[in-house]
């Protein structure tokens, strides 16, 4: 009987090489962590990911230092409001686009692109035609 990391293992593997899908990854890790009793330890960022109809949060975890979480913004989203933190912010973007302007200063980002944002500054993200999905990281928290 093989052991639950191997069984990991070989679910990661399976999705890396594209032999299958995204919800299918989604639902054996599920299965596979739920099974271990670590479903909370072990949070699946797919899992969280919204539909891309509105705005949705997901928390990842938190500790004293920071706070992680999973965000999807929907396709044409944003106000131009600026938010800032008393922290830093990392973002890195999982999936989609979005034009992001931190201290007036604006860039387009993609798949794959991480950004930091200082304590402080000013910022905002602006979605176009697709929605964007992304994993961000509060060091110390905002709450």
């Amino acid at each position: 009987m093989a052991s639950k990391d191997f069984e990991v293992q070989q679910v990661f593997r399976a999705y890396r090489n594209g032999v299958i899908s995204r919800e299918l990854f989604t639902q054996q890790m599920d299965e596979l962590v739920n099974a271990r009793g670590r479903h909370d330890a072990v949070p699946n960022v797919f899992a969280l990911r919204g539909d891309g109809r509105k705005l949705a949060q997901g928390r990842l975890g938190k500790t004293p230092q920071t706070e992680s979480m999973v965000f999807t913004l929907p396709p044409n989203f944003g106000d131009d409001r600026e938010n800032s933190h008393r922290g830093d912010q990392l973002i890195y973007v999982i999936e989609g686009s979005a034009t992001c302007r931190v201290s007036g200063k604006e860039c387009e980002i993609k798949a794959g692109d991480f950004v930091t944002i200082p304590a402080g500054a000013p910022h905002t993200l602006r979605t176009g035609a697709e929605k964007l999905f992304a994993l961000t990281v509060f060091a110390p928290p905002d709450r």
